[in-house]
Protein backbone atom coordinates (compact mmCIF):
# COMPACT_ATOMS: atom_id res chain seq x y z
CA UNK A 1 0.00 0.00 0.00
CA UNK A 2 1.29 3.72 -0.50
CA UNK A 3 1.70 6.68 1.71
CA UNK A 4 -1.65 7.98 0.90
CA UNK A 5 -3.69 4.68 1.53
CA UNK A 6 -1.96 4.14 5.27
CA UNK A 7 -2.67 7.67 5.72
CA UNK A 8 -6.31 7.80 4.83
CA UNK A 9 -6.84 4.54 7.00
CA UNK A 10 -5.58 6.28 9.78
CA UNK A 11 -7.58 9.38 9.28
CA UNK A 12 -10.59 7.13 8.46
CA UNK A 13 -11.73 6.78 12.09
CA UNK A 14 -11.79 10.55 13.14
CA UNK A 15 -13.53 11.80 9.91
CA UNK A 16 -16.35 9.05 9.45
CA UNK A 17 -18.20 10.87 12.88
CA UNK A 18 -17.35 14.09 11.03
CA UNK A 19 -19.12 13.03 7.78
CA UNK A 20 -22.02 11.85 9.60
CA UNK A 21 -22.74 14.91 11.53
CA UNK A 22 -22.42 16.69 8.36
CA UNK A 23 -24.90 14.42 6.83
CA UNK A 24 -27.33 15.03 9.16
CA UNK A 25 -26.99 18.33 8.96
CA UNK A 26 -27.65 19.11 5.65
CA UNK A 27 -30.09 16.66 5.50
CA UNK A 28 -31.93 18.19 7.91
CA UNK A 29 -31.27 22.11 5.79
CA UNK A 30 -32.69 20.18 3.19
CA UNK A 31 -35.73 18.77 4.84
CA UNK A 32 -36.54 22.63 5.86
CA UNK A 33 -36.37 23.87 2.29
CA UNK A 34 -38.62 21.20 1.10
CA UNK A 35 -40.68 21.11 4.33
CA UNK A 36 -40.63 17.56 5.37
CA UNK A 37 -39.18 17.89 8.71
CA UNK A 38 -41.27 15.23 9.91
CA UNK A 39 -39.49 13.04 8.21
CA UNK A 40 -36.13 13.91 9.08
CA UNK A 41 -37.31 14.18 12.76
CA UNK A 42 -38.24 10.18 12.51
CA UNK A 43 -35.61 8.99 10.48
CA UNK A 44 -33.34 10.92 13.64
CA UNK A 45 -35.33 9.32 16.50
CA UNK A 46 -35.44 5.80 14.65
CA UNK A 47 -31.70 6.36 14.37
CA UNK A 48 -31.31 7.40 17.98
CA UNK A 49 -33.77 4.44 19.29
CA UNK A 50 -31.42 1.51 17.42
CA UNK A 51 -28.22 3.27 19.08
CA UNK A 52 -29.89 3.64 22.58
CA UNK A 53 -30.90 -0.15 22.42
CA UNK A 54 -27.92 -1.27 21.06
CA UNK A 55 -26.37 -3.63 23.74
CA UNK A 56 -22.45 -3.22 22.61
CA UNK A 57 -19.85 -1.17 24.55
CA UNK A 58 -19.42 1.17 21.42
CA UNK A 59 -20.29 4.40 21.50
CA UNK A 60 -20.08 6.38 18.45
CA UNK A 61 -23.74 5.79 17.63
CA UNK A 62 -24.35 7.59 20.36
CA UNK A 63 -21.81 10.70 20.17
CA UNK A 64 -23.10 10.97 16.33
CA UNK A 65 -26.52 11.23 17.23
CA UNK A 66 -25.68 13.58 20.26
CA UNK A 67 -23.27 15.85 17.68
CA UNK A 68 -26.04 15.42 14.98
CA UNK A 69 -29.09 16.53 17.00
CA UNK A 70 -27.06 19.77 18.88
CA UNK A 71 -26.49 21.03 15.89
CA UNK A 72 -29.46 20.68 14.42
CA UNK A 73 -30.89 22.39 17.37
CA UNK A 74 -28.69 25.52 16.70
CA UNK A 75 -30.00 25.67 13.18
CA UNK A 76 -33.56 25.15 14.26
CA UNK A 77 -33.05 27.80 16.69
CA UNK A 78 -31.79 30.13 13.92
CA UNK A 79 -34.58 29.21 11.80
CA UNK A 80 -36.65 30.24 14.64
CA UNK A 81 -38.67 26.35 14.29
CA UNK A 82 -39.36 25.14 17.64
CA UNK A 83 -40.31 21.55 16.66
CA UNK A 84 -37.12 21.29 15.53
CA UNK A 85 -35.50 22.88 18.29
CA UNK A 86 -37.58 19.86 21.08
CA UNK A 87 -36.91 17.22 18.83
CA UNK A 88 -33.37 17.92 18.27
CA UNK A 89 -32.74 18.96 22.00
CA UNK A 90 -34.47 15.65 22.98
CA UNK A 91 -32.03 13.70 20.65
CA UNK A 92 -28.92 15.09 21.94
CA UNK A 93 -30.16 15.45 25.55
CA UNK A 94 -31.02 10.90 25.27
CA UNK A 95 -27.96 10.32 23.55
CA UNK A 96 -25.89 12.31 26.24
CA UNK A 97 -27.74 10.41 28.82
CA UNK A 98 -27.37 6.98 27.42
CA UNK A 99 -23.68 7.38 26.50
CA UNK A 100 -22.99 8.65 30.54
CA UNK A 101 -25.28 5.53 31.35
CA UNK A 102 -22.94 3.29 29.01
CA UNK A 103 -19.70 5.03 30.23
CA UNK A 104 -20.47 4.37 34.16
Amino acid sequence: MSDLSYKLAELRPALRPVAESAAWVASFVIANAISQEPVYFLTLLLVLGSDVFDTSDKSKGLFRDFIAGRIAAVLALALNDQLGLTVCTLVAVTAVGRLLQKLA
